[in-house]
């Protein structure tokens, strides 16, 4: 009886842990683990056993924190005391997610609501990367001699947004380089937004182009296509200022819908975002500088170059070879 009392109270109940295997997991991916239940001191019916991927956003005044999807791992049932169970489960990453970067993070929230006792927790961070083809383009990039930013994988009211910056090759020409990305059935979609240096100042130009499936499998191909595409920009920029048409697609049903938010492009990477947060927080991140922004503009008022004030990046010196 005493024994009971001491498990309401949470001492002696039941506990769980999920577990799965501990390393970065793609956006697309199918993600398998298990649950694991050990009884406690008595017997005790168990409400529902769930696992909830949760998605953190960092802004510039708070830390955000919204349900991307719910896992259900199992109904009511009793578990008898000490008796170890073992669920397994599965959960399909969506492949819109935003990448985890400095500002984005995610983890596993597992709850086992006990009847007429404490209710128990798990905490599992969850590390979300690009999938294969993504992480070819960021590393053409890297063969280019491009560092990803550290202010890189903002997210805004289209998606998700990647920043560059030169260190060798173009360091004369460009100040920086951001990219947009979206899946299409036989490939991908690049929005690519340079910072040339001109003689009249920094100006931005666009380009907007789609590489097939069978390219992103080699990153060098990848790499000689935006070189091409780069040098064009710097040489004649004023022939790359036209609006990307992701932009010109949602001013259109922006006028023409009667709410506040906006349409997610499908397939853009990140773009589940915009769903999840709504469109009162994306603007919120839009309109302030986050840490790491600010921290970039004190760099560049005290002449620090971004080499010396980069805090991490994506590449290691892995790649498709």
């Amino acid at each position: 009886m005493f024994k009971k009392v001491l498990a309401k109270f949470g001492k002696g109940a039941s506990t769980v842990d999920l577990r799965f295997e501990n390393r970065s997991y793609s956006a697309g991916e199918t993600l398998h683990g298990e649950a694991w239940i050990q009884g406690g001191e008595v017997e005790q019916k168990m409400n529902s056993l769930t696992a909830r991927l949760m998605m953190n956003v960092v802004t510039k005044q708070d830390s955000i924190t919204r349900e991307v999807a719910t896992v259900p791992l199992k109904g009511a049932y009793t578990i008898l005391p000490k008796e170890p169970k073992v669920i397994s489960f599965s959960y399909d990453i969506p492949r819109d997610l935003p990448i985890s970067r400095g500002g984005v993070s995610y983890y596993f929230d597992t709850h086992l609501d006990i009847e007429s006792g404490v209710d128990r927790t798990d905490f599992d961070r969850l590390v979300i990367e690009a999938p294969k083809e993504v992480q070819n383009i960021f590393y053409a990039l890297n063969r280019l001699r491009f560092q990803e930013k550290s202010t890189s994988g903002k997210l805004d009211e289209y998606g998700q947004e990647f920043s560059f910056f030169p260190r060798e090759l173009f360091v004369n020409e460009v100040d920086e380089v951001e990219i947009r990305l979206a899946y299409e059935e036989s490939g991908i979609r690049i929005w690519m937004e340079v910072d040339c240096r001109t003689r009249h100042g920094e100006m931005e130009v666009k380009r907007e182009f789609f590489i097939e499936q069978d390219v992103l499998k080699e990153s060098r191909q990848i790499a000689n296509i935006l070189k091409e595409y780069i040098t064009e920009m710097v040489n004649d920029p004023h022939a790359y200022t036209q609006p990307f048409s992701y932009q010109t697609q949602q001013n259109y049903a922006h006028a023409h819908q009667s709410g506040q938010g906006r349409t997610p492009i499908t397939g853009m990477v990140g773009g589940l975002a915009v769903g999840i947060l709504g469109g009162m927080l994306l603007n919120e991140l839009m309109d302030g500088l986050g840490v790491d922004e600010m921290v970039e503009e004190a760099t560049e008022e005290l002449g620090i170059v971004e080499e010396e004030s980069f805090l991490g990046g994506f590449f290691g010196d892995s790649d498709d070879e």
